[in-house]
Formats: structure tokens, sequence, C-alpha cells
């Protein structure tokens, strides 16, 4: 049980970190490949879904070194002997999707939750950085832009600026 703790801790630590080093490369090296702005957002997004793949192989990896030489538990339902099964399942854990079909036995599930845990923290940490770097780059300045007898004609409706003619905002 210790050692699964210690891995599972060990893992968190890891993907954090190298989740950091690579949000730091991607604000300070993005600018610099003198992309179009907006490609810039579209290099980051694929940068960070690479990088979400890459922290589901390492605890892939582990998972497969914890069942077959720590023997710290097994993977019931569908069968998990090649690393392809054990990325589809980290994976799903990771993104917490949770589908059902493979479950862990033992002392992997300690880890099965933490991973849960770490994928959702660095999911959403991938997804503010995004945020702010759209809104860094992207050009927002009349893309939402109303005039004001526009603004008064749809003042009553119920969703605010709905085309009461059509029905579309």
């Amino acid at each position: 049980m210790f050692l699964a703790i210690v891995l599972a801790f060990c893992l968190v630590i890891v993907t954090f970190i190298f989740h950091y080093r690579v949000l730091l490369l991607l604000g300070s090296y993005t600018p610099r490949l003198k992309l179009p702005k907006q490609t810039q957002v579209l290099f980051i997004v694929m940068a960070l879904f690479c990088t979400h793949i890459v922290e589901i192989g390492f605890y892939a990896v582990i998972y497969n070194w914890s069942v077959v030489e720590l023997e710290l538990g097994v993977f019931n339902g569908a069968p998990v002997g090649d690393l392809m099964s054990y990325l589809y399942y980290s994976g799903v854990i990771y993104t917490s999707l949770g589908l059902g079909d493979i479950y862990p036995e033992g002392h992997l599930r300690f880890m099965t939750a933490m991973e849960t845990l770490n994928g959702f923290l660095l999911i959403t940490w991938s997804a503010s950085f995004t945020f702010l770097a759209m809104g860094h780059l992207w050009q927002w300045e009349n893309c939402c832009d109303v005039s004001s007898e526009e603004a008064q004609s749809h003042k009553g409706s119920p969703s605010g600026l709905m085309n009461k003619k059509s029905g579309e905002l």
C-alpha cells in the first residue's frame, strides 16, 4: 500500500512539473514562432493535447510496471495486457470518462483515483492557459459590438439580443 501511495504522488509531482515546464515554454516561445496570432492559439492547443497524451503515457507505463513487476493489483473486465490497453485505461481515467469496462483491484484503485484528480487539474490548467492565450492573441474588439440602437430595440427580449424576426442572435 505504501508503495502505491508513493508511486501515485510521484506521478502527480512528475506530471505537474512536466506540465508546468510545457506551459512555460509555450508562453515564452510561441510568440517567437512568428506565426499569425490565431495560428499561435492553434499551436498552443495542439501542444497541450500532445502534453496530455504524454502524461497519460506516464501513468500507463507505471500501471504496467505496477501490475507486472510490483504486483500492486490487477485489472479486471476487458483484457489488459499490452501497452495500448494501459494507454486506453489511463486515458479513460485521466479524462474522468470512467467507462467501467476495465476496473482496478488492489492498490491500483488508489493510483486510479489519484490519476483522475490529477488529470482533472491538468486539463483545467490547460483550459485556463488557452483561455488566457486567446484573450491575449485574438482580436476581440469588434466581434461582440452591438450598436446602442440595436441593443435598445432588443431590450425586452428574453435572451437580451435575440432577433425578434428570425429568432437568431
